[in-house]
């Protein structure tokens, strides 16, 4: 076969072996890639076509800049890793190594996983089983051995160590024995500010398991120790935007026929999550459906002793423990700050006796707001203060929520393991792009912010699996939470560690208050750009690259 070069005006074609060559030769040398944090990478395969050696985002004031280095280096070699700003090198705790998970199950096109209703989804991003990269675990040094196909590093740098505006460039140097990897990360930092995450204007909470924390850190609870391992995940969770905090339920407990508050430990508790700028704070559920979780019985029992509301005794110990709350949450200047959750995810069955409660809580206690992930709507309407409905709930049931807003109502939405399909969630085999647009959607639909259920609720090792049997009492063999619905941080050998999914909800909240400031000073424009990306929490767009333009935009509107 011969090659022939073809001449147009304006173009150069090149055919055949000589152009097979050129690719070949291309693709030999170019071993490193800058890509966007918000597209996957897996250690197997990756089509990086969009991709080289020099990458420029945009960033707003007072934020890390972040950028994903993509290595395609044989297995079993050593690499060292800099990072130069104005001739200077960076902080090693500039540099993460990006540590892969399996997916062993797809996401349902419901619900759960795919074997729920042994249906197909194709709105995943692969088919399982694979393995992506999630885990941000720092660098201890800055010398790595290559394990697979393609080595992950994330380079973040925090807006401390860069100018708050203006362009900057970041030499990225990877050294092999073959000789220098060279790539740019070009900053373009935006005068737009974030607020203090004390005066965000977005709810996000994750709720977390405490037993969990001693177990993979080897503390005891209310020890010293305990404290130190606790305050690195407040500052995860901080640097993430997590705002609110669920009151561990022990501290308010029964003793000798008696019902005490633990006051010491309740308000250092408080004031260790305090000093990262947490404001809200969700106190334990009072009532359930008892220890055999029975959603058929519409009487709630009261979570301390499991007596059922409709006696004197259950009666006697919810005024105990609301008066309780009302003088600490006095004492300490927080009743604006606590929402009292009174039993998950209620239904139609268990209502009555639910607005029971609240109409009893209300009467000792009129200032404090009740919060609930909800179930059903019209036979709890009068009894919560903050709804807080499945994604799907809310968006089917729109009129109805906006009707509770007109009553000075709050809305939050969650996601747990549904759902599934083409809607928003923070599963693995799912766009990055969807944990952004929780942001997106809630300046959409102006509603306040976004709950979860699993930032470490871990029912097996989360490095070796991530798709679990659900839980519940009676869930059949088919039953799986879907690909990280458990958890969204990770159990390093000295605290947490984030993951590239926690992240991406956090660039989604940043962008939601960037969107509330446009809001303010041109809502038709405001309108606009997020209409361009999002229309529903079914209907957004999947481009990356479209999602970096309109957030230029938004960027240089609030210069």
């Amino acid at each position: 076969m011969k090659y022939k070069i073809v001449i147009k005006p304006g173009k150069f074609f090149i055919t055949g072996l000589f152009l097979l060559s050129v690719i070949t030769n291309i693709h030999a040398q170019n071993k490193i890639w800058l890509a966007d944090p918000l597209e996957p990478v897996f250690p197997d395969s990756n089509n990086l076509a969009l991709y080289n050696n020099k990458y420029e985002l945009d960033f707003p004031a007072g934020t890390v800049a972040d950028v994903h280095v993509v290595l395609q280096i044989p297995a079993g070699e050593n690499i060292a890793v800099n990072a130069f700003y104005k001739n200077k090198i960076l902080p090693l705790a500039c540099w993460n190594h990006l540590i892969d998970v399996p997916v062993e199950q797809n996401t349902g096109i419901d619900s759960r996983t795919e074997q729920y209703l042994n249906k197909t989804n194709p709105f995943v991003i692969r088919r399982a089983p694979f393995r992506i990269y999630e885990v941000i675990q720092p660098l201890k040094t800055n010398t790595l051995a290559v394990k697979n196909n393609y080595t992950a590093l994330r380079l973040s740098v925090p807006a401390s160590l860069l100018p708050a505006s203006g362009i900057q460039k970041i030499k990225i140097v990877i050294s092999t024995k073959q000789g220098s990897l060279q790539g740019e990360f070009i900053v373009k930092r935006y005068a737009a500010k974030l607020p203090l995450l004390k005066d965000s204007r977005f709810f996000f909470t994750n709720w977390f398991r405490l037993s969990e924390i001693e177990k993979q850190h080897h503390v005891v609870r209310w020890t010293n120790e305990w404290y130190k391992v606790l305050d690195k995940y407040a500052a995860l969770m901080a640097s993430a935007r997590q705002n609110a905090i669920t009151i561990p339920g022990e501290l308010i407990y029964l003793r000798d026929r008696h019902i005490a508050l633990d006051e010491n430990n309740m308000i250092n508790y408080i004031n260790l999550f305090r000093k990262y700028g947490f404001k809200f704070f969700e106190s334990p559920h009072l009532m359930g459906r008892g220890k055999n979780d029975d959603w058929g019985d519409p009487q709630l029992k009261l979570v301390l002793t499991e007596a059922r509301y409709e006696t004197v005794e259950a009666k006697n110990q919810i005024d105990t423990i609301v008066r309780l709350i009302k003088n600490f949450t006095a004492k300490y200047k927080l009743t604006s700050n606590w929402l009292q959750h009174i039993s998950d995810e209620p239904t139609r069955k268990q209502a009555k006796c639910y607005k029971a409660v609240v109409g009893q809580v209300k009467s000792i206690y009129p200032e404090i707001q009740i919060m609930e992930a909800t179930n059903d709507r019209d036979s709890l309407t009068g009894a919560v203060d903050i709804w807080c409905p499945l994604i799907n709930d809310f968006q089917e049931n729109e009129n109805f929520f906006r009707q509770r807003q007109m009553h000075h109502e709050k809305i939050l939405v969650y996601t747990c393991l549904i759902p599934g399909g083409p809607w928003l969630n923070r599963l693995l085999d799912q766009e990055r792009l969807r944990q952004v647009y929780f942001g997106w959607g809630a300046a959409h639909y102006n509603t306040s912010g976004f709950l979860h259920w699993g930032l470490n609720q871990y029912y097996a090792n989360p490095w070796e699996q991530t798709v679990v049997h659900h839980p519940a009492p009676g869930a059949g063999v088919n039953n799986f939470l879907p690909a990280g619905d458990t958890h969204i941080i990770y159990p390093g050998e000295d605290g947490p560690l984030s993951s590239v999914r926690l992240e991406a909800h956090r660039i989604g909240i940043e962008d939601y208050e960037l969107l509330t400031n446009l809001k303010e000073i041109n809502k038709v424009l405001a309108a606009e750009l997020i209409n361009k990306l999002f229309r529903s929490y079914t209907d957004y767009t999947n481009s990356v690259r479209e999602y970096r333009q309109v957030k230029r935009k938004l960027l240089q509107a609030l210069q």
